[in-house]
């Protein structure tokens, strides 16, 4: 009999905003620029976050506006003058991982360090399986797996602080155990 792993909802936040820019550097990249004056560019951030159960749209855009004041008071708005042109949240999808950066994380239910290592190893060969595919018909990865394919990278925190001085994975480090999850960076 197969095991079923559990999986968890992963939402997509999506923002998009014009400001002003002075590098010069941008002027090669014209859809940086497309639409809009010409001291101005279009800059973007995009982020997926994964929950125990599923969550409730409106209140997930709530807090994206949230977090916009908040990034707008930490920026110099007045000499980039940010103009929001829209937020957005989605369910992206079901899954056993979540991808962050350079890492991949889930919710630490108990498992064993060598559980979560399978679940992981399972994890990455779907998605590897998945890129080929898309490789295949259209000559793209389907998802980013951030060097995860490469299984020498695994690894946990930097116990010491020293960041070639990983600890082996999972990651178990104090943060990772207040939080609640299990980590494997790469």
């Amino acid at each position: 009999m197969e095991n079923i792993e559990k999986t968890y909802p992963i939402y997509r936040f999506t923002a998009r905003w014009s400001e002003i820019s002075k590098d010069k550097s941008y002027e090669e990249y014209p859809n940086w620029k497309k639409g809009l004056p010409k001291d101005r560019i279009w800059n973007s951030t995009s982020w997926t976050k994964m929950y125990k159960e599923e969550q409730d749209l409106k209140e997930l855009e709530g807090w994206m506006m949230q977090w916009w004041d908040e990034y707008l008071t930490k920026k110099d708005n007045e000499d980039k003058a940010m103009k929001l042109l829209y937020l957005k949240v989605e369910f992206f999808q079901n899954e056993t991982w979540h991808l962050t950066w350079f890492q991949h994380e889930t919710f630490d239910e108990g498992q064993t360090d060598e559980e979560a290592l399978q679940s992981f190893e399972r994890f990455v060969r779907r998605k590897e399986l998945l890129n080929e595919k898309k490789q295949w018909e259209e000559g793209k990865d389907e998802y980013c797996l951030m060097g995860a394919e490469d299984r020498w990278r695994w690894h946990g925190a930097e116990p010491n602080g020293q960041p070639d001085d990983h600890s082996p994975a999972p990651c178990r480090c104090k943060h990772c155990k207040e939080q609640g999850m299990i980590r494997i960076a790469h």
